[in-house]
């Protein structure tokens, strides 16, 4: 359990954290957010730069999303990535129809050729590549 000295730097730099402005009227709306450890880490880092307490930083960016001119280009890129790594994942699972068909085969007694070796370790290269992708994203 930390002392109180030291919890008073993590305090102090709470405490001067700017609030955001406060309305006229309350607001009634509130809103639960859920984050994986890794999100919440940069929520807090990104909050910190700003200045700003997760919180408020989460409702300040929430607010510049949905009142600027096209609110789907904060997230535009996001999306776009998964539905890419979508797109990918339905190829790969074409290649993987087409390699139980060559496995099939090959259990059936035939030989597999250079060509299906060179093929395997291609397909092992996509898979490494989505996998590098996928993890590129969950990372942002």
């Amino acid at each position: 359990m930390p002392t109180e000295k030291e919890s008073a730097p993590a305090t102090a730099r709470a405490a001067s954290r700017r609030r955001r402005p406060r309305h006229a009227t309350q607001r009634r709306t509130c809103v639960s957010l859920r984050f994986s450890e890794l999100e919440w880490a940069a929520v807090q880092q990104a909050a910190d730069h700003a200045d700003l307490a997760p919180g408020g930083f989460s409702a300040a960016a929430t607010l510049a999303a949905a009142t600027s001119t096209d609110p789907s280009a904060a997230v535009a890129d996001y999306r776009r990535g998964i539905q890419e790594l979508m797109e990918s994942n339905r190829q790969l699972g074409a290649v993987g129809n087409n390699l139980n068909q060559l496995a099939h085969y090959v259990n059936a007694g035939g030989q597999p050729g250079t060509e299906l070796r060179q093929l395997l370790a291609r397909v092992e290269a996509s898979i490494d590549a989505v996998d590098d992708a996928v993890a590129w994203m969950v990372r942002r």
